[in-house]
């Protein structure tokens, strides 16, 4: 049901303090996520995944997971593509 919900895309940085509220509410809106690093913030950005990853958030009624679409790597460094995956609570 997601799937059909999810329209459009949000840039988050993880350089910004608040990024998991604002990839949190994207997923509200029912947005994907593109979640942007620097080059040196590898650690940081595996650290953002794989929380995200293990981690569901409380939307409503709804639990959901960050589901991993792709990594893209640029000279400027890293975007990570997110969407929402729902579980039956």
């Amino acid at each position: 049901m997601l799937d059909i919900l999810q329209v459009g895309n949000l840039t988050v940085w993880l350089d910004e303090p608040n990024w998991q509220e604002q990839v949190k509410e994207a997923f509200k809106q029912g947005v994907s996520v593109s979640l942007i690093a620097p080059p040196d913030a590898r650690g940081d950005l595996k650290s953002a995944i794989l929380s995200l990853a293990v981690e569901p958030m409380e939307l409503g009624f709804l639990q959901v997971y960050s589901v991993l679409e792709g990594v893209q790597t640029y000279p400027q460094g890293f975007a990570v593509g997110l969407r929402m995956w729902e579980t039956v609570q």
